[in-house]
């Protein structure tokens, strides 16, 4: 990667003086044997006057590296010397010298390992590679030699602009591929090379000459004036590296055009990063396509938009992506490849859930759980939901607490759903996971059944989301209707679903909301206001989508008509 404002920097004569006695001093140490900080090597590298030259040089060769490093070891020794030469703490130079000296079995190998060593620890004492806590690097070469050296594989990558007053403000993802298991995100903190090339450029300008007019005088001849510095941030940055053929920088200006609804020139970018391997390039190409097919009725069209997305699609597997795995078995499974291919999305999502994709196992234990597509399983439904609930799958871990209530299933209780929905109540200030665990204490599936503590569970759930139709109307159809007489809180359940109702337009035009509304005035003995909302409820259901429940909510104005509650096994 070839960075034109050092360029333009060193040749306005700003790249040319000596390094300052700071990052002299670590390097006269590194070279004396002694062993500085790596951190410390790092920012007084930044500190240096003859930067621009330093990293102009520093991106040719680490280039260099990357394109020889796994199949052309001897190539290496040069390189590796040339890459220390300018940068002593550089992760890519000790890595491709403890590579050159394996291979020619020379015992060097151990020292550019220690500082390998060395160096990582430095960064991962920094950070954790989260987008909030990147690895710090001194270039994205750098940071693909980290995947690299840590047995990994860089298959996508794509940079993130922060406001510097809300965290790093140049930040390179990568994706990479492990020997084993699935591709993982890597973010990368190349903050202090944003700012370097920022300060230089603000810099040259400031020392370049202009010719402009003299304010007021039209006629005036041009005069030398210093014109302002221009407006660089890490927009222009990207901007330049795509044009300078940086995948990275290419799927970010290709995911910003696509954000901007301009999908035809994010396809043209994206497609060039794709080129290279980019995963998250050819990923999100896919993305595109799909949502082309979904939102035309011209048949040819839509055949043509769904092709190229699994092209993009098949490209992203073979890259090692457990999304794109799953992404594919879900427009098998919706039947968007036709009814007759729908059984193809069951061998992806095995695949995937394979690979730890927690998505791809819940839905899979969803099959095996309805006896869809694959042989009813109830053992291997449970074994997979609990895999993905271990994993810390969000929606697994629900998914498996409604399994374990559902009567039918008959299957045993298991402590650890009472665990793991009680660390997503704390972690995510989750709601559902609050009713949940009301369901699982008020019937004593996992643990001793409480009455009490599940009406306090509710009330918290409530309490969260008193406007969550879904949420207030299971908790208010409980506690108004279960035949667990101990649990039955009918002027609660009154309270929760007035104020639902009240205050949300669409829950009181559903049939499912007010057949509940009605069950709690029923509960609290105004039989007059129940059939009164029990025959709006009857009224909704007249569309063909509720025509299973009509009999139901028949049954239920009836009975309400006779001065007769509701009772069912709930929950």
């Amino acid at each position: 990667m070839r960075l034109l404002p050092f360029i333009l920097a060193a040749l306005l004569g700003l790249g040319c003086q000596t390094a300052p006695p700071d990052y002299a001093t670590v390097s006269e140490r590194y070279e004396a044997g002694r062993t500085p900080d790596p951190g410390r090597i790092r920012q007084a590298f930044f500190e240096t006057e003859d930067l621009p030259a330093r990293l102009e040089r520093l991106n040719e060769l680490e280039a260099q590296a990357l394109a020889v490093v796994e199949d052309e070891p001897l190539k290496l020794g040069s390189i590796g010397s040339a890459i220390l030469d300018t940068y002593v703490g550089s992760l890519t130079g000790h890595y491709v010298l403890m590579r050159f000296y394996e291979h020619v079995s020379n015992p060097k190998a151990d020292f550019h390992r220690e500082w390998v060593e060395r160096i990582r620890a430095d960064m991962e004492s920094a950070g954790d590679g989260s987008r909030e806590r990147p690895y710090p690097v001194v270039t994205p070469a750098e940071a693909r030699m980290y995947a690299i050296s840590r047995g990994e594989s860089p298959v996508g990558a794509i940079y993130h602009g922060n406001d510097p007053d809300e965290g790093p403000a140049f930040v390179l993802l990568l994706q990479v591929r492990p020997e084993r298991g699935a591709v993982r995100n890597v973010s990368f903190d190349l903050s202090p090379l944003f700012l370097a090339m920022r300060n230089q450029l603000t810099e040259a300008a400031r020392l370049i000459p202009r010719k402009s007019k003299v304010p007021g005088r039209s006629d005036a001849p041009g005069q030398d004036a210093v014109e302002p510095a221009p407006d660089f941030n890490v927009f222009t940055l990207i901007g330049y590296l795509a044009k300078q053929n940086d995948s990275a920088a290419q799927t970010s200006v290709g995911a910003f055009l696509y954000q901007s609804d301009r999908h035809g020139d994010a396809v043209d970018w994206l497609r060039a990063a794709s080129r290279t391997g980019n995963l998250i390039a050819t990923t999100l190409l896919a993305t595109i396509f799909v949502e082309q097919a979904q939102a035309t009725d011209n048949e040819a069209v839509r055949e043509q938009a769904l092709d190229q997305a699994m092209e993009n699609y098949l490209h992203a597997i073979a890259l090692g992506s457990g999304d794109a795995m799953y992404a594919l078995a879900m427009l098998y499974l919706t039947g968007q490849y036709g009814e007759d291919n729908v059984a193809s999305g069951v061998p992806l999502l095995e695949q995937a859930s394979a690979m730890g994709h927690g998505d791809a196992t819940v839905y899979l234990a969803h099959l095996h759980y309805s006896g869809d597509l694959v042989d009813k399983d109830l053992d291997a439904a449970r074994q997979l939901y609990v895999r993905a609930a271990g994993d810390g799958n969000a929606f697994a871990r629900k998914s498996y607490a409604r399994f374990l209530l559902d009567r039918e299933a008959g299957q045993p209780g298991d402590p650890r759903a009472i665990e793991w929905l009680e660390e997503l109540a704390d972690e995510q200030d989750d709601p559902e996971s609050l009713l949940l665990l009301g369901n699982l204490h008020a019937r004593g599936v996992g643990t001793r059944a409480s009455p009490r503590r599940a009406v306090r569970y509710y009330e918290q759930a409530v309490k969260k989301a008193p406007t969550d139709a879904n949420i207030v109307n299971e908790v208010a159809w409980t506690l108004a209707v279960s035949d667990l007489r101990a649990l039955r809180r009918a002027d609660y359940a009154r309270e929760i679903m007035d104020h639902l109702m009240e205050n949300n337009r669409e829950a009181r035009a559903r049939p499912e909301y007010l057949d509940t509304w009605a069950a709690t005035y029923a509960a609290t003995g105004d039989f007059e206001r129940a059939v009164a909302l029990q025959q709006q409820a009857v009224e909704a259901a007249a569309a063909e989508e509720y025509q299973e429940v009509r009999e139901i909510l028949r049954e239920h104005l009836a009975a309400f008509s006779a001065g007769e509650t509701v009772s069912e096994a709930v929950p």
